[in-house]
């Protein structure tokens, strides 16, 4: 069985929620409190991480579709186990989009985005097939450029003297806040940490898996509202609002010494590193929940899979269109598998370990009675 340490877990997590985040200035509408729905979209998150890492203390050693098939039954499990499968891959396929409109809109602007799909789809593929030790190997190569390079961009920002703490000013009402935050910065990113019950049972170490991911999950929640403040800093809520990629409008700012700017496309390709680990996580739970269920290898199933999220990319008609969906669409429709079904899960192990209890206590002795 493919196994991975605890420091792999742990940058696993950090690249997995910082993902395509700096893609958005999340919570926008909580205007220039953004950063503060932020942290309490956070928080909201962690108690759903905090449900999962429960579940998945249940039974250690079960995959994702064994945990349904644990609460649910075989039949019933396998069912649900499927839809979460192919919603998982629905997901991984919005960032396969991302990854095209992101190329065209910066780098590649005369390459077809069927293009760039197709070998993002193929390098995803390849390294799902390889399995979970390849893909977080490379995401622990990968971590230690991502985190210099965006702590490099935000020194630079300082040096540029451009963030201007009164554009956090004045609050809005908290409950504005609340709204903002929940559900959709819970749901986005901090609730698609359920794609690691697919994966935290291939750990080492399993008395580190629940310690080591809440740690990763709060530094990377410090990392989220840290650079969500600096966005808002430096553009204020309208331009951050207006921006299609903010992140990107703040870094074209920076000038070093006459010499050094353009700095943009360095942010592009850390953007690039966060799709591509999110857009693998998420295809690699996505076939290990199928596996089981369509009887076929790894291999195999990450070709059905990854062709799947190919074709579908491709049926949103633009940009506008592919963006309304996840923002009216996308983020209610995982509630169900988010919230509403580890939740039933929560209160089908509650209710057997009572009965169990139970059990125990109206057995009668064996020893005979004189």
């Amino acid at each position: 069985m493919e196994r991975i340490g605890s420091n792999q877990l742990f940058v696993g997590v950090i690249m997995f929620i910082l993902g395509s985040a700096p893609l958005f200035e999340l919570g926008i509408k909580a205007e220039q409190n953004a950063w503060i729905a932020m942290f309490v979209g956070a928080m909201a998150g962690l108690a759903l991480a905090g449900m999962y890492l429960f579940l998945h203390q249940r039974a250690p050693d079960a995959g994702f579709t064994e945990l349904y098939r644990l609460h649910f039954g075989l039949w019933l499990g396998s069912g649900i186990a499927f839809i979460h499968g192919l919603e998982q891959a629905y997901e991984a396929m919005r960032l396969v989009r991302d990854y095209g409109e992101l190329t065209a809109l910066t780098l590649l602007e005369n390459t077809p985005i069927w293009l760039t799909n197709l070998i993002v789809c193929l390098l995803a593929g390849y390294t799902v097939a390889k399995g979970v030790e390849v893909l977080f190997r490379v995401i622990e190569l990968l971590f230690p450029i991502a985190f210099v390079s965006y702590c490099a961009l935000a020194v630079m920002l300082y040096i540029n003297k451009l963030p201007d703490w009164h554009r956090l000013f004045p609050l809005v009402n908290f409950s504005t806040i609340v709204k903002a935050a929940i559900p959709d910065i819970m749901v986005f990113p901090y609730g698609q940490i359920i794609s690691f019950l697919a994966i935290w049972h291939c750990v080492k170490e399993k008395h580190k898996v629940t310690k080591t991911s809440i740690l990763a999950y709060l530094s990377v929640t410090l990392m989220l509202v840290y650079g969500n403040l600096m966005i808002m800093e430096v553009l204020g809520p309208r331009l951050s609002a207006a921006s299609a990629i903010p992140l990107l409008e703040v870094v074209q700012l920076i000038r070093m010494g006459g010499f050094l700017e353009r700095l943009d496309i360095v942010a592009t390709l850390l953007l690039f590193l966060g799709l591509y680990v999110k857009l693998s996580i998420l295809f690699l739970a996505a076939v290990l929940l199928l596996q089981p269920i369509l009887h076929c290898n790894r291999a195999v199933c990450a070709i059905i899979v990854g062709t799947l999220m190919f074709v579908a990319s491709f049926w949103e008609r633009n940009q506008t269109v592919h963006t309304a969906i996840g923002l009216h669409f996308t983020l209610r429709m995982v509630l169900i598998f988010q919230l509403v079904i580890p939740i039933i899960m929560l209160v089908i192990g509650v209710r057997r370990k009572a009965k169990q209890k139970l059990a125990k206590k109206q057995k009668p002795s064996s020893e005979p009675i004189y």
